[in-house]
């Protein structure tokens, strides 16, 4: 997969959608409550039923099955009837889930990938699942050989190594290829006669076969344009799909012939083959599974309604919604989300795009959580800066005046940041988990979702004390609600409230709001801001965790 996580190669990853479409609630918000008469809920973009949609295997039961990084989830598609349903819920402890394989026992194995993660998991036909390896830097690519009943995954990016994996969990990972010798290896498949390792580099562009015993690397074909994944198929021949590009190829597994089956969009990420030949091919960027044709004739159809991936951040500004997931940033335009040129898959060094604030002249910023950074873009032309590096996971952003005042989650501070030459102050530490923050009359407020409170910090002076505690769980997102009022989005009990600073008068908003706090990884564990943002008028968005938007529309 092409995930949220690259530092040398990027190509293109989907997000997630808005615009006006005023209809009805669909039933993902049908339950939502909005308690405060002067706000009414208006549904800016529905569901996305394949949100973040990644690697894809065809099951022991003939059925498509794909992983979600945005959820954690495994969905299972009946391709008679083509209906979706979910398989491994996206609360069983399967985090950004990246590839997939199927072993002949009714066994599923899936990587969960990123430093943040860095585990193995089966899963039993209960959807139930066991970790069998962790302690790994970037789980990426992993498959099942069935004739020889050997287990291979491969990391991409962070570590870039390839490992034999014991499909029981009782013996550790036998390292194979070293850090690096690879520059990315992917997702792969085995050559049916000799069992070698046929795996796509994506730093290079080559196609290699890799021995399962001595691991010795040999080069079958070069020149692919970002090769994401490949899987060996019923012909023995291998299927690839290219990120950057959109095409998918097949190839004979000596690199002598080579056949260009399709073109379709930039953003794939991995594919899977019935025994019957059937192709599927699942992008990324789109959040949607494709059917492609293998007779040459470049045909395929779209299967599922395209979507986004996953939210990290909204901003409303100057009349127009932006939305940040894991890869870049998107516009509302004519009910659709369309992207910006800020593609972090598309520029390299740009920092990943895993939350998003208002930035100086109309810009946007944003925190880049894996690298530790900051940074600031222009999302018409696509130019961006960095503005610091070096911080310990930062989430929340907020932008005063020629500074920014970030949530380092990592290091539970408050950190104020010059747009001028970068130079960094801690304004507050000792601070549970900080995650969100916003500015009222001079203060700053900040969420700490560990102790399920709000504190109050004067940025000039450093000092804080609690504002608020007990009243949200989660308190995952904070906003000025346009008349000095403190907004907390509260993920445990899917609450929206409003509190008076002056005289801490407490108000309902909305109430049954479809959205969760986001917690990912084991141990330990790491929490995930809710995207939340007030525009001029005073009209809330906020994503749900069914990946549609909703604005609260205040009335005039």
């Amino acid at each position: 997969m092409k995930h949220v996580f690259g530092k040398s190669i990027r190509g293109a990853v989907a997000i997630f959608f808005l615009c006006l479409l005023m209809g009805p609630l669909p039933a993902w918000a049908a339950g939502l409550q909005v308690v405060d008469s002067h706000y009414k809920p208006v549904v800016l973009v529905k569901d996305s039923p394949l949100p973040g949609c990644n690697g894809a295997v065809i099951g022991q039961d003939g059925a498509l099955y794909i992983v979600h990084t945005a959820t954690g989830a495994t969905t299972r598609v009946d391709l008679k009837t083509m209906k979706a349903s979910t398989f491994v819920q996206p609360y069983s402890g399967t985090f950004i889930t990246d590839d997939i394989t199927a072993d002949d026992k009714g066994n599923l194995y899936i990587t969960g990938t990123t430093p943040l993660i860095g585990e193995v998991y089966r899963i039993d036909k209960n959807g139930v699942k066991t970790v069998i390896a962790s302690g790994l830097k970037a789980p990426n690519g992993i498959q099942y050989n069935k004739k020889t009943g050997r287990l291979f995954m491969t990391e991409c990016f962070q570590g870039n190594r390839v490992f034999e994996v014991d499909p029981a969990g009782a013996k550790p990972p036998r390292l194979m290829i070293k850090e690096n010798v690879i520059p990315v290896p992917e997702g792969f498949g085995f050559d049916m006669e000799t069992n070698d390792l046929i795996v796509p580099d994506l730093g290079s562009g080559k196609i290699l076969r890799i021995h399962p015993d001595t691991a010795e690397i040999t080069t079958i074909a070069e020149k692919f344009v970002t090769p994401v994944a490949l899987k060996v198929g019923p012909d023995n021949k291998a299927y690839i799909v290219e990120l950057g590009t959109g095409n998918v190829w097949r190839m004979s597994l000596d690199g002598k012939q080579k056949d260009k089956l399709a073109q379709i969009a930039p953003g794939l990420d991995n594919l899977a083959i019935t025994p019957a030949g059937k192709l599927y091919v699942t992008s990324y960027w789109d959040a949607t599974v494709f059917e492609v044709s293998t007779d040459g004739s470049g045909k395929y159809k779209t299967l599922f309604p395209k979507g986004p991936n996953q939210p990290q951040g909204v901003v409303a500004m100057q009349g127009k919604v932006y939305l940040s997931d894991a890869i870049m940033v998107r516009i509302a335009d004519k009910g659709k989300w369309v992207q910006t040129k800020l593609n972090a898959w598309a520029h390299h060094g740009m920092p990943l795009t895993l939350g998003l604030a208002k930035g100086p002249g109309g810009q946007l910023c944003w925190p880049d959580v894996i690298n530790g950074a900051v940074a600031i873009g222009n999302p018409a032309t696509g130019e961006f800066k960095p503005v610091a590096g070096g911080l310990n996971q930062p989430f929340g952003v907020i932008m005063v005046g020629d500074k920014l005042y970030v949530c380092e989650y990592g290091a539970g501070q408050v950190t104020e940041i010059s747009l001028k030459d970068g130079a960094k102050k801690a304004v507050a530490d000792g601070l549970e988990g900080p995650l969100a923050l916003t500015m009222i009359g001079g203060m700053l407020y900040v969420a700490e979702p560990r102790a399920g409170r709000v504190s109050r910090v004067d940025p000039a002076t450093g000092k804080k004390e609690v504002f608020v505690v007990g009243l949200a769980g989660r308190p995952g997102a904070l906003a000025d609600d346009g008349s000095g009022n403190l907004l907390i989005l509260d993920g445990a009990a899917g609450r929206l409230l409003r509190v008076n600073p002056r005289n801490l008068a407490v108000s309902m908003v909305a109430v049954n709001l479809p959205v969760n706090y986001a917690v990912i990884g084991s141990y330990p564990p790491i929490e995930f801001p809710l995207p939340m943002d007030v525009d001029e008028k005073g009209n809330i968005y906020l994503t749900t965790s069914g990946r549609g938007l909703i604005q609260l529309k205040k009335a005039k």
